[in-house]
């Protein structure tokens, strides 16, 4: 079913014939494909999307290289030129293990030779496979696995100050799109007063030439006209101010014209557990809590991996091979090397440890407690706004009828005057009374569809068909490149 407001305006802007009409959803878009903030949000969630791609890179390989000579002298005064190049490759694993492969060789030139039977030159050549296992801190890669969570707190955190920005700024603009309907409507209101008033005017002239009516008759439809026309003119500066704010937030020309369309589908106000479970879905404040208690938890599982002792096995294989020239002959030995060793490490006071686990416990308490404040007020909130929205409609239908009862006694005082029996300032009476019941019935209306507006805000419905912007780093470096 569709409601639609019984209002005879086309809240049309500045009086322009041909302006065009926007829906609450063809506004937005305009606005966030223009408004600054908007952009920055959009900018903030795609840098929080790198953090992961950041964390992840803990756990690739890392190459380290060196090369170096040295010429040093020996306890009896023998020079010796030394020359050395090594390379290793290491990384974490995600088990919470450390894999390297190291190599190096290594030259050593002498001036002079101290036995026939020593290598000069010589050179060592070593290739080793190293691996460090974590027992107890660390034995899960804690850093990582937290700075992963981490990225899902920045991420959340981000999504939801963005959607708060949405939210705010669509907030405003309802604001502005319902003020510019309650301008209108007054303004469609004093310009019918002013049309009953020039009509009352010209019937109390008729009379007064023929000694019917006073001259304090005449002067009191006049200052009623004036009034009429200084309201018409304050409404139409208030009208211009309020699309001249729609227009700065749409980036458009301040004098564009256009108009809004009011109709509205009737939302369902009976499917309580439906609409909660949308608006809890995307509650900006949920999702603040949400990654608090994802900090929270993550602080907890380092705080407790810090409590452990270090216990740490270190394994390493590999492969030696030592060459050289002596006096007699050439020397080439290859040999295989290893070792293992085990390290522990315990703190003897913890209770610094202690005192910030306990922190973090409070903190995630404070954030449950927090989080069923607001599911509690989220249930209020909408229990309240479904029955308003269901009392307004019951509120204007009984104005609709109202207004029906109004037309038909305009109607049938119409027929009389048509035949002689009612004089024309009973008719005149008669519109104003019409009048105002449609004026009530549109405020009515209006008031109604803040409401739905509302709950559209707070279900996501508002932002349908609405495309948000995503920005991409690529972009404004080829902006900058071209600029």
């Amino acid at each position: 079913m569709r409601i639609t407001a019984l209002l005879l305006l086309s809240l049309q802007v500045f009086h322009s014939a041909s302006a065009e009409t926007l829906s609450i959803q063809q506004i937005l878009q305009q606005v966030v494909d223009k408004y600054p903030s908007i952009t920055a949000a959009a900018l903030q969630v795609a840098r929080a999307g790198e953090e992961s791609t950041r964390v992840k890179d803990q756990l690739s390989w890392r190459l380290n290289s060196s090369v170096a000579y040295n010429r040093e002298t020996s306890l009896f005064g023998t020079a010796s030129d030394i020359y050395n190049l090594s390379a290793n490759l290491n990384r974490n694993l995600k088990s919470g293990g450390e894999l390297g492969i190291n190599a190096s060789v290594n030259r050593t030139d002498s001036a002079d030779s101290f036995a026939p039977t020593i290598p000069n030159p010589s050179t060592k050549s070593r290739i080793d496979v190293n691996y460090l296992h974590h027992f107890a801190k660390g034995s899960e890669n804690v850093s990582y696995a937290e700075g992963m969570e981490q990225a899902k707190v920045l991420e959340l955190r981000t999504l939801a100050q963005q959607q708060l920005r949405y939210d705010q700024l669509a907030s405003e603009i309802i604001e502005l799109y319902l003020s510019i309907a309650n301008t209108q409507v007054s303004i469609k209101g004093v310009e019918k007063t002013l049309e009953r008033g020039l009509r009352l005017q010209a019937y109390i002239k008729d009379e007064f030439g023929l000694g019917l009516s006073e001259k304090k008759d005449l002067l009191q439809v006049e200052a009623l006209i004036l009034l009429s026309e200084a309201d018409k003119k304050r409404y139409q500066l208030i009208l211009r101010r309020q699309i001249i704010a729609l227009n700065r937030l749409m980036g458009r020309d301040w004098r564009q014209y256009f108009s809004v369309n009011l109709d509205k589908d009737n939302p369902e106000t009976n499917e309580f557990d439906v609409q909660l479970v949308l608006i809890t879905d995307r509650n900006a404040a949920l999702k603040v809590i949400d990654s608090q208690l994802l900090q929270a938890e993550s602080v907890i599982r380092s705080r407790k991996d810090d409590k452990q002792d270090i216990v740490d096995l270190k394994l390493y294989l590999g492969n030696e091979v030592n060459q050289g020239d002596t006096q007699f002959s050439d020397v080439s030995e290859s040999e295989m090397i290893g070792g293992v060793s085990l390290h522990y490490n315990r703190g003897l006071d913890k209770s610094g440890i202690d005192a910030a686990l306990r922190q973090a416990h409070y903190d995630r308490y404070i954030a449950l407690e927090d989080k069923k404040r607001v599911l509690t007020d989220l249930r209020y909130d909408l229990r309240s706004l479904l029955e308003e929205i269901k009392l307004s409609q019951q509120t204007l239908n009984a104005f609709k009828q109202s207004v029906d009862a109004e037309k038909k006694k305009l109607n049938e005082a119409l027929q009389r005057h048509r035949d002689g029996r009612i004089e024309t300032d009973r008719i005149i009476d008669y519109e104003s009374q019409l009048a105002n019941s449609e004026l009530s019935y549109d405020l009515q209306y209006i008031e109604l569809l803040r409401r739905i507006l509302q709950l559209e805000l707070l279900n996501g419905n508002l932002w349908k068909g609405v495309k948000l912007p995503e920005f991409k780093l690529e972009n404004y470096l080829q902006q900058e490149n071209n600029s």
